[in-house]
């Protein structure tokens, strides 16, 4: 059970370390980007 615990323990720090790297934060920020770009688009046709 402990090793269970800590491969899970570790793969979500992996995770964590991955999601939190610049080129993800800039990504999603495109991706918000975008719906925002369309929204507004579809608000102003």
């Amino acid at each position: 059970m402990d090793a269970m615990i800590a491969y899970s323990t570790s793969m979500l720090q992996a995770v964590a370390v991955f999601l939190g790297s610049e080129p993800i934060i800039y990504l999603f920020g495109l991706v918000c980007l975008t719906l925002v770009v369309k929204v507004v688009k579809d608000i102003i046709t």
